[in-house]
């Protein structure tokens, strides 16, 4: 199943993109997922921040994940200098944060991670924290 094309404003994608160029990630599996978020960022719907839908995943975004197994998880994510696991705020160069950047609520993302291919089930996307700090 191919994942739909993701939604971001220009400032972000610049943002990821520069990073994922001059960063060295830790292993193949995270260099493997920066790769194919960049391959996606490049194919991108990109509008202005006031455009964005407003249940689309960016940094600063708060979301509801559901495995497969039914498991949710509830998420902020962030920029790798405020990553906190314990705080439940992961960073978008993890495999999991690359997964689900750009992505809207209700999206279903196949995604690989480290054991192996897996269906994420976007269930909640809360941005009401970021609508007036991020701009064009």
């Amino acid at each position: 199943m191919e994942n739909p094309r993701l939604i971001i404003c220009a400032k972000e994608r610049d943002l990821i993109m520069a990073w994922i160029i001059g960063g060295t990630p830790p292993d193949i599996t995270i260099r493997q997922s920066l790769d194919k978020l960049y391959s996606e960022l490049e194919q991108a719907d990109i509008r202005k921040a006031e455009e964005l839908p407003h249940d689309v995943v960016r940094v600063g975004s708060i979301v509801t994940i559901q495995a497969p197994s039914g498991r949710k998880e509830g998420l902020e994510l962030v920029m790798p200098r405020d990553a906190d696991l314990k705080a439940n705020k992961l960073s978008v160069f993890t495999v999991m944060g690359s997964a689900l950047v750009g992505y809207r609520e209700g999206t279903s993302i196949t995604w690989k991670l480290p054991k192996g291919e897996e269906m994420i089930y976007l269930e909640k996307v809360d941005n009401t924290k970021i609508h007036t700090q991020v701009s064009d």
